[in-house]
């Protein structure tokens, strides 16, 4: 992943997919009130933690290590509701990190894929209080790689 200060303020986050430089701006921020660290260790299909919280309305920045052997991605959608359609969609989304762009209304935030040993950031505007479920949408990952999000008042 590489940082570029576009101007004051402003960060542009470039991510690296599937061994290939791919430029694009994935997330604009300006900062966040809160970092949280998430994992992924070894070959388990899992997130550590698996349920974080942050405060609904302030800006949080996910950063994901993949301490695993496979690739991952941290995907959160924004209803729990969409979850299947996004998997199904995720198959046919590798050139964008199995993040089915066409459905990125229905995405609070997501990640870049992270190859194994590699750690990748995104930061978003936490949605309303709530439980926002956390998914990593590699091919055969989503069964077993969920977390919660839950969004405090």
């Amino acid at each position: 992943m590489v940082l570029r200060r576009l101007s004051a303020g402003l960060l542009v986050v470039v991510g690296v997919t599937a061994g290939a430089r791919t430029e694009g701006a994935l997330a604009i921020t300006q900062g966040a009130d809160t970092t949280i660290t998430i994992r992924a260790a070894s070959s388990t299909l899992e997130f550590t933690p698996t349920r974080v919280s942050a405060k609904a309305g302030t800006r949080v920045r996910i950063r994901f290590v993949n301490e695993g052997t496979l690739p991952h991605n941290l995907v959160v959608p924004r209803s729990e509701d969409d979850i299947d359609a996004l998997v199904l969609a995720a198959y046919s989304a590798g050139e964008t990190g199995y993040v089915p762009m066409d459905l990125k209304s229905k995405l609070v935030g997501w990640t870049t894929l992270a190859s194994p040993g590699e750690s990748v950031e995104v930061t978003f505007v936490v949605p309303a209080a709530g439980e926002y479920t956390y998914v990593c949408l590699f091919p055969g990952h989503s069964n077993s790689m969920l977390g919660t999000l839950r969004a405090l008042k």
